[in-house]
């Protein structure tokens, strides 16, 4: 090999097989470096190929000779700290061949930089330290580039190494205490050496580094964790003696971790492509890095999420980071050059503290285990805080406030069951208590000022699961202001029995009623409902809404007490109840049945509207009652009392076909359709006669595309009830959906003659005249249609689709103008009015504005697509043009 600085060649040996190893034969290889300070951008390439271990050696440009041996030692013959290629086989070195460069194989986000340097220093120093012995070392850090040659300076018994990477000079390794006669034989090396060092720290930051942000990789953040928490655990373990020294390695004696959610990135994916999600993934990652504190460690532990591990720091410090965070990222955007628009992302944090957020059996786990669970902890938080707003801040939170105030309602089931966020990882338990609240509610007036949350009921976790829980509602604090989803929950806390009554079995008693608390009363009714084959079970909802509280308990506790010892005077001392919530209690009557149950009820409703000047619902669940067990009575008279407060007064509700029909309705509005259809034949099993039932049957099929038994559904109801408007309409639909335009026109028409200001009906007429191209009576349904009341701008749309479609423009515009005065948010009409604009050749500016808008409305409206390619066409802008007829396609 010639060397770029004394011109001096050197030869290169290798054994080519076993045989030839024993024999002493050896193979040769030659590189040549073209010119001086080139091998910090070639010196990847000096590599050969050991034949004996097919591994690329290093080819270095020493005074004297290199042999390869098969022992897998690189030994230099005259310095025998060069040992390089143990270094490969280790891993310290990455194994390429010669045809690649090591910055070939890297992304920009991987390249060195002087903070990359301090980083790994010991890195560093442990791979210089292999060719060159030292007693001590330093590193400079150079303003300019004064030298980019090693230079000894025999006089100070230093050796300065410049530290060269990508064609820029990062640093010089100064080494002291180096001998000279080591020196001057790997002078014309160092450059070589130097290189393969600071690509070998190159590949070591790529294996660690995510391509795409630059960050962290999860694993190596893992990594770091285990690290961590060993240090806590070592704190812990070896706690200061008190003898002058405060104890300093306290300071490290916890950690804290921020995981950054983005929740609508992969939203932005799906809707701008992933190329333009990497785009503004960079830029989040960009502005993550420069918010962290220097002693963090940021990472990006998945698609759409980050995190930054904070070392001795305090759930103070990471509620602070958090908070930052989610301010700084959520104000991060990138404009689509389709649509215009500034996209940005849904932000959110969450954060777990080492020790504080672990417990139990994890801390005789091992530090990898403990670095995932804390990991999954900071998870959970931000999964919560993406849901609602703590008392942390918008978007934030502590894993240790979860529980107590981080839990929020996510479904809403039928029978008064709820699921809700908490679950067993949260530390929930079965038997807690929540109060639900929300801000959702109507306002009169213009106020911006933010609203107070206002109370909705009670809850109590029934089933708890890995993550969610069923819960159930204990009471409504407004029967008709019903718990949604979204509804945020607050622990309540735990009763304290201590002065509590206890009745001769020595259960504890509520000491306000004098009746069994929620869970002794169910464990009471288990046990008496089993031998009875007759009993109904009354659930009573005490309300003061709009009452005159004149003469009435100003307290509601006291007000709950003097009705409560109404019921046990009406009923008896020996009647079993239980409080229900903070406004309902609970009966269990052996032997009773339902018309007994009613007449009972309303006789108990009159006294407390008398006596007490409050208003009471009442919901009676009887056994037997068709295939439904004892357990179930508590359910059903759950549904009984929805059907109550339904009713006039007095609201006493038995659970019975029309119960279970509103039941059914519920479940239909939350989307559990197959719920809602089982629940109506149950209706129709206990009353055949039930229209309702039949009614709702059939809108369940339509919904569910099997028109044909939908039809037969309408057709029962309307033999049962031959003049009904609603199934009238419902069936005509259904025939218009199976093609057969002449019976649906019959339909509505028997509809019109029971319901005259049908607008739908007279819609449907009108749409079917116009398919037909029978404009002129089409318009006359639609003029009808208007005149009995549009409220939606639903008539006046179509009314500007036929004028379209008869070539009145002018009076198009008008009706749309009408349309969206009535509903400005109106995507359809949007689009029609674009189509105008483009039709009569208006400015193409206004239609492509009026496009943006529809399908910023609809995305899911194909048409409106379609006229912003044709806007952007009018206004050359063919690569946009061609984008909106892809998304076009994809409708």
């Amino acid at each position: 090999m010639r060397c770029c600085h004394s011109g001096k060649s050197y030869r290169l040996w290798g054994h080519r097989s076993s045989q030839r190893h024993r024999s002493g034969e050896t193979g040769r290889g030659r590189l040549r470096i073209d010119q001086p300070g080139a091998a910090s951008r070639r010196g990847s390439r000096a590599l050969s190929w050991c034949g004996c271990h097919h591994v690329p050696c290093p080819d270095v440009t020493g005074a004297g000779r290199v042999r390869a041996t098969c022992r897998r030692s690189f030994v230099h013959e005259r310095n025998p700290h060069l040992h390089m290629l143990d270094a490969f086989h280790r891993g310290d070195v990455g194994l390429y061949t010669g045809t690649m460069t090591a910055p070939a194989l890297l992304s920009r986000e991987a390249e060195l930089s002087r903070r990359d340097l301090i980083a790994l220093e010991s890195r560093l120093r442990e791979a210089v330290s292999r060719f060159l012995p030292f007693k001590a070392y330093s590193l400079y850090f150079p303003r300019e580039a004064e030298t980019v040659e090693p230079l000894w300076l025999p006089g100070e018994g230093r050796l300065l190494l410049p530290l060269i990477h990508g064609g820029a000079l990062l640093a010089v390794f100064v080494a002291r205490g180096v001998p000279r006669r080591i020196v001057r034989s790997l002078m014309p090396a160092f450059p070589g050496l130097l290189a393969l060092c600071m690509e070998n720290l190159a590949l070591y930051k790529a294996g660690r580094t995510d391509a795409l942000t630059g960050l962290s990789t999860r694993q190596h953040l893992v990594e770091r964790m285990a690290r961590e928490a060993d240090h806590v655990r070592t704190c812990f373990a070896n706690p200061p003696e008190g003898e002058g020294d405060l104890g300093a390695p306290l300071h490290r004696a916890c950690m804290g971790l921020v995981v950054v959610r983005l929740a609508s990135l992969r939203q932005v994916a799906r809707d701008h492509g992933y190329t333009f999600a990497d785009r503004l993934t960079t830029e989040l990652a960009r502005e993550l890095s420069a918010l962290a504190p220097e002693q963090a460690l940021a990472a990006r532990t998945g698609d759409y999420e980050f995190a930054l591990l904070v070392p001795a720091a305090a759930s103070g410090v990471c509620r602070k980071l958090a908070e930052e965070a989610v301010q700084r990222l959520s104000a991060v955007s990138l404009r689509c050059g389709l649509t215009e628009k500034a996209v940005r992302v849904c932000v959110s944090a969450g954060y777990a503290v080492y020790p504080r957020d672990m417990e139990g059996a994890l801390f005789e786990r091992d530090m990898a285990e403990q670095a995932r669970v804390l990991l999954r902890k900071a998870r959970l938080a931000a999964a919560v805080a993406g849901e609602g707003e703590g008392s942390e801040g918008p978007g934030v939170m502590g894993f240790a406030r979860i529980l107590a105030e981080g839990g929020a309602v996510v479904e809403t089931h039928p029978l008064s069951r709820v699921m809700v966020n908490l679950g067993r990882s949260m530390n929930a338990r079965e038997g807690q208590r929540f109060s639900v609240w929300s801000v959702a509610y109507p306002v009169r007036g213009g106020t911006h000022e933010p609203r107070q949350p206002l109370y909705k009921g009670e809850v109590v976790l029934l089933e708890v699961r890995e993550d969610r829980s069923v819960a159930e509602i204990l009471h409504l604090g407004d029967p008709t202001w019903p718990i949604e989803p979204g509804d945020r929950l607050t622990l309540l806390p735990e009763e304290k029995g201590g002065d509590a009554r206890r009745d001769a079995s020595g259960v504890q008693v509520d000491p306000l009623t004098g009746l069994y608390r929620h869970g002794d009363f169910l464990a009471r009714w288990s046990e008496a409902r089993e031998g009875c084959d007759c009993f109904a079970l009354a659930l009573v909802r005490f309300s003061d809404d709009g009452r005159d509280p004149e003469g009435r308990a100003s307290h509601p506790e006291q007000l709950m007490a003097e009705a409560a010892q109404l019921c046990r005077d009406h009923f008896g001392a020996e009647t079993l109840g239980g409080r229900y919530g903070l406004n309902s209690i609970v009966f269990f009557h052996p032997d009773m049945t339902c018309d007994a149950a009613r007449e009972s009820y309303r006789q108990l409703c009159d006294l407390l509207s008398k006596r007490l000047r409050i208003d009471a619902a009442v919901g009676v669940g009887c056994h037997p009652f068709l295939a439904y067990r004892r357990a179930d009575a508590l359910e059903n008279a759950l549904k009984a009392l929805e059907y109550a407060l339904l009713l006039p007064e007095p609201r006493v509700g038995i659970f019975d076909s029309l119960a279970l029909n509103i039941s059914a309705d519920k479940r239909f509005s939350l989307g559990d359709t197959f719920g809602a259809i089982e629940e109506y034949k149950t209706a129709l099993l206990a009353d055949e006669g039930n229209t309702m039932a039949w009614n709702s049957l059939g809108v369940c099929m339509a919904g569910l595309g099997r028109h044909g038994e939908a039809r037969r559904y309408f057709e029962q109801a309307l033999q049962r009830k031959p003049g009904d408007p609603m199934a009238l309409y419902n069936l005509g639909t259904v025939c218009q959906s199976l093609g057969e335009t002449a019976e649906a026109r019959k339909q509505y028409r028997k509809c019109l003659k029971y319901a005259p200001g049908h607008v739908f009906a007279l819609v449907r007429l009108g749409q079917l005249a116009e398919g037909e191209k029978r404009y002129a009576q089409a318009r006359q349904y639609f003029n009808k249609a208007a005149r009995a009341g549009d409220s939606g701008g639903l008539v006046h749309r179509n009314l500007a689709r036929l004028s379209m479609r008869q070539g009145r423009p002018d009076e198009a515009r008008e009706h749309l103008h009408d349309a969206l005065l009535r509903n400005p948010q109106d995507a359809v009409a949007l689009q029609l009015m674009a189509r105008l604009y483009l039709d009569g050749g208006e400015d193409p500016a206004m239609a492509e504005a009026l496009s943006r808008q529809s399908v910023a409305l609809r995305p899911d409206l194909k048409q409106g697509w379609l006229e912003l390619a044709r806007a952007l066409d009018a206004r050359g802008h063919v690569a946009e043009a061609r984008e909106a007829r892809l998304r076009a396609g994809e409708r």
